[in-house]
């Protein structure tokens, strides 16, 4: 999967991340590679200087530096979609 957003781009952590310390606006200062299953990663940047690994399926609420909002994602997770037709062959 290609990266959603760019270095410099604001973002959200998505509701339920564990670390409730978390919670806030961080800006991308890098991209990173993505794991095995495809899941783009990013280093961010808190306000604070606080700096973070998240995958791209942690973000939402995220804008452009241009300020336009970034289409969401599709709902769509490969691992999921694996495990469906997996299910089905057994049937």
């Amino acid at each position: 999967m290609d990266h959603q957003y760019a270095v410099g781009d604001r973002v959200s952590l998505a509701f339920g991340f564990h670390d409730t310390d978390a919670i806030g606006t961080y800006i991308v200062s890098r991209l990173l590679p993505s794991l095995v299953d495809g899941e783009p990663q990013y280093r961010v940047k808190d306000s604070d200087d606080r700096e973070r690994v998240i995958g791209e399926a942690q973000i939402v609420g995220a804008k452009r530096q241009d300020g336009r909002a970034h289409q969401p994602r599709s709902p769509q997770n490969p691992i999921t979609d694996l495990l469906n037709r997996s299910n089905q062959k057994l049937k």
